[in-house]
């Protein structure tokens, strides 16, 4: 198994389609208000040949998009099956992602260095105030990251208790362990008694 979840490169297609929509749309919007100006409005086939354009990349980005996420949709509903309530669908592995990303870069991992890490993570179980006894299938899942995003590399059926935390496991490479003691002790050094006597004195 190897689906992408999130890539660079898949972002910055997404991100370039969009811009220039945004920018066809802007210019179509400017030539449709100056209809009335003969000296800076645009001929009826230009208008209509921005709309044609404007339509195509739209339709590019969505099916971009769709390709994607169906993808990781069809993978996920072999393994969940009908089960929905506690399992992990494509959007919420996409958030997982990200969530995973953001945690590499609060503890001071270089972009650099994070390739190559694996998490490995479970939904935790539903709440309840009082003390239950029961299960729930959930999905566990495995995502492993690359020079340019995430992929899923493993996922199958699990079972979560009431009232049970979420379980991950986050393994990193040698040089981003390193990374992270290096940003953990940021301001900080070493020293014994002898040391902080002559810092006071």
């Amino acid at each position: 198994m190897n689906y992408v979840v999130t890539s660079q490169q898949f972002n910055n297609e997404i991100c370039t389609l969009a811009s220039q929509i945004e920018v066809l749309k802007a210019k179509r919007d400017q030539a449709q208000h100056n209809t009335k100006d003969c000296l800076t409005s645009l001929p009826p086939e230009q208008i209509d040949a921005l709309h044609t354009t404007i339509a195509q990349k739209e339709r590019v980005k969505r099916d971009l998009e769709l390709a994607m996420h169906s993808k990781l949709a069809t993978a996920l509903g072999q393994v969940n099956g009908k089960a929905w309530a506690n399992t992990i669908c494509a959007d919420r592995l996409i958030a997982l992602a990200q969530e995973f990303e953001d945690l590499l870069d609060a503890h001071g991992i270089k972009v650099k260095n994070r390739a190559g890490t694996l998490v490995r993570y479970r939904p935790g179980g539903k709440k309840a105030s009082r003390a239950q006894i029961g299960r729930s299938i959930t999905t566990f899942v495995v995502l492993r990251r690359v020079h340019d995003g995430w992929r899923l590399i493993h996922a199958q059926r699990d079972y979560c208790y009431i009232n049970q935390r979420a379980f991950r496991d986050v393994i990193v490479r040698p040089a981003a362990h390193e990374d992270i003691i290096r940003h953990a002790t940021r301001g900080f050094r070493a020293g014994g008694e002898h040391l902080t006597q002559n810092l006071v004195a």
